[in-house]
């Protein structure tokens, strides 16, 4: 068999050889679309050939691979490596985590149900019982359960229900979060969310070191890692991938000319100062979030490596590697974070004097990709913030004025709420921004920050919500060039950043708590000055507005939550009992079959013997309506050699351990006879006599 799996698949590949190929390239660069819409992985994707009927070399290929993956199946079962059929089982997991996308639920259950079959059969082969039972019963009862309780929950729930429902996406959530801090998070003393805004009330400063930074000549630095693009009422998101892969040519062409938005403030800044200082900075992650890097925005070069496209699209830099990265370099120049607005008018000023085509031309694209993604805000907010700031302004010229918006959020959070380092936690049940401007009133920086960056977007400003860890004047001060810095916990915050027309992404801090802790810009020049997207709105008064807030007892959210729903939920429960009781009663009868292996195959022949007519007794008991002649006649037998071995002095023969192992297996034989299925059921996992 394995002979004709070669022979047909050489003869396919050498008659084939040009179907195949093509089907690879197509079948590659749709596994490569795959991973860049989804999971922001970008692979290199080939020209493919148009003089071939495309359907027709995809499935040229797919047969052409289901036939390699036959004979390494074979191979793998003559040669019975195990090892590599588990491995094989794994690499759907691995796709479905990094890229969220499940197969159809047919094509699941038949891939694992084989492949458990095949592991079973490789182990009964071996002819050792115990891994009969591990890899056999035990398995199969798990999946019996758990497909009989997806089964249910199909039958009574349309699936789109079932996926939205809260046990469910509670569940993926939590499994989400886990895998992610086991492949980012070493340690929980920075004090930051990483987007999920449900971690509001158990962040946690800590005076333990979580960065080690080292440069030069020491200077203040917004070191930034999480920026948060996307809000969706409960959360930050990264920029989303699928837009970023959509614009993965836009930003191969910014990057060709030497444009990134990572470091486009230090480019802009260039402009104007072509004789600005860098020097080499040295990060080492010792228990922060090691999915992103943490760069400041004065960066003038990017870290090895990190040059290339991928699917944050310039927002942040991303780690590489499964694990991220916890020790990188990079170029930065002098502190420009806090002359922005300076900067910002010389740099707009150079522009519209039409010098500098290139870089004009480059922030020009890469600007309508910010305003297009950066400007998003719900309806929702859109309204509560007309009620709460006064009207925008016509905004189809422009957005507002840097300035104006600036005052007047500051002026706005300032007035009405107020800070704490301790907020409540938040429940995930309403919007977080309306439950934090209408009914707390109080939050830490994360409350400010969201807040701000949804107000400036309210006034067509792109803005984002950022958080990483802050290397103040107070941490340099007294400190000699060249010095490591040791940035604590403690330091971890959570800003706002806007984008200045033609400079870049600067931060801007909301939070008044942090006022003055960092260097700020002069908010009174350069900004006031309309930009060429400004257009100014006239102050206005506020009015404030009262709601009352409902409060909805317990028993009437069952009752709308539904009784079919509960009744799920309950379905859920007894599900994940009857797993954990199935497991347990396995593993317990695993253990006492072990065990009484270990103690048959004793190096005392006494004790082993003993230890045989004593289980044989015990099956002996339960035969209620008696057993065959040959069965009592052998379990006399046993019971003089068990009396031998207990008593005499005399050693055992060979034919009376025989005659023990004989008369257990008759006995068995039948009882199982005798017993319907439940009661050969409790014997075999209750009792654990078979």
């Amino acid at each position: 068999m394995g002979i004709l799996l070669f022979v047909l698949a050489g003869a396919c590949v050498f008659y084939f050889c040009r179907f195949l190929l093509a089907g690879a390239v197509l079948f590659w660069n749709k596994g490569a679309d795959l991973l860049g819409n989804s999971a922001g992985i970008y692979l290199v994707r080939y020209q493919a050939i148009t003089d071939i009927d495309s359907d027709l070399a995809v499935m040229v290929f797919l047969v052409c691979l289901g036939m390699a993956a036959g004979v390494a199946g074979y191979l793998l079962f003559r040669w019975r490596i195990s090892l590599l059929l588990v491995l094989l089982g794994l690499v759907p997991a691995v796709v479905m985590v990094v890229t969220g996308s499940f197969p159809g639920r047919s094509l699941f259950i038949v891939f694992y149900f084989t492949l458990v079959l095949g592991l079973i059969r490789m182990h009964t082969d071996k002819g050792t019982v115990m891994q009969t039972w591990i890899w056999g019963e035990g398995i199969l009862y798990l999946a019996a359960v758990a497909l009989a309780a997806g089964l249910i929950l199909v039958r009574m729930l349309p699936q789109e229900e079932y996926q939205d429902l809260k046990v469910v996406s509670d569940a993926k959530e939590k499994a989400g979060e886990a895998l992610y801090d086991l492949r980012y998070k070493k340690g929980q003393t920075g004090g930051l969310t990483g987007g999920n805004l449900k971690n509001t009330g158990n962040m946690a400063s800590s005076e333990e070191t979580v960065l080690k930074v080292s440069m030069e000549e020491l200077q203040p630095m917004y070191l930034r890692g999480f920026v948060g693009s996307r809000y969706d009422g409960s959360s930050w998101k990264s920029t989303d991938f699928a837009s970023a892969y959509e614009e993965r040519n836009l930003f191969y062409w910014l990057h060709q000319k030497g444009f990134y938005g990572e470091t486009q403030l230090a480019s802009g800044a260039g402009l104007t100062d072509t004789g600005m200082k860098s020097q080499k900075v040295h990060v080492e992650n010792l228990a922060a979030d090691s999915r992103y890097l943490y760069t400041p925005y004065e960066m003038q070069q990017l870290p090895d490596g990190h040059e290339g496209e991928d699917g944050f699209a310039d927002s942040t830099v991303g780690a590489k590697g499964f694990f991220g990265e916890r020790d990188y370099f990079f170029t930065a120049v002098q502190p420009l974070t806090s002359q922005f607005t300076d900067l910002g008018a010389q740099v707009y000023q150079l522009l519209a004097s039409g010098k500098d085509t290139d870089y004009r031309q480059a922030e020009s694209y890469y600007n309508a990709f910010v305003y297009a993604n950066d400007t998003q805000l719900p309806a929702a907010l859109e309204s509560l913030f007309k009620q709460e700031l006064g009207e925008a302004g016509d905004r189809s010229e422009g957005h507002t004025d840097y300035y104006t918006a600036i005052t007047r959020i500051r002026t706005y959070l300032e007035k009405h709420m107020t800070y704490s380092s301790a907020p409540d936690p938040y429940s995930g049940s309403g919007d977080f921004t309306r439950e934090f401007l209408e009914d707390k009133k109080i939050g830490c920086d994360v409350h400010f920050a969201t807040a701000a960056a949804l107000m400036f977007r309210y006034y067509g400003i792109p803005s984002r919500h950022v958080e990483g860890y802050l290397v103040t004047p107070a941490d340099i001060q007294d400190k000699k060039s060249g010095e490591t810095l040791d940035i604590p916990g403690k330091n971890g915050h959570a800003w706002t950043e806007i984008y200045i027309d033609g400079l870049g992404w600067v931060p801007v801090e909301m939070t008044p708590e942090y006022y003055g802790v960092m260097d700020e810009a002069d908010l009174k020049t350069g900004l006031e000055a309309k930009g060429r997207q400004a257009k100014a709105v006239p102050e206005e008064a506020q009015t404030e507005q009262e709601e009352e807030n409902i409060q909805t007892h317990w028993s009437l959210q069952l009752a709308l939550f539904g009784i079919e729903k509960f009744f799920l939920l309950f379905l859920a429960v007894f599900d994940a009992f009857c797993v954990v009781f199935i497991l347990t009663v396995v593993m317990l009868r695993i253990q006492a079959l072990y065990m009484r292996r270990k103690r048959f195959s004793n190096k005392d022949e006494k004790k082993a013997l003993c230890a045989m007519a004593g289980y044989a007794q015990d099956l002996y008991s339960k035969g209620e309506a008696g057993y065959s002649k040959e069965a009592e006649e052998l379990y006399q037998q046993v019971y003089q050699a068990g009396q031998k071995a207990a008593f005499s002095p005399h050693s055992i023969q060979f034919k009376e351990q025989e005659a023990c192992r004989e008369c257990i297996r008759i006995l068995k034989k039948e009882l199982k006879k005798q017993n319907n299925w439940f009661e050969n059921w409790v014997m075999k996992y209750i009792e654990r006599l078979y």
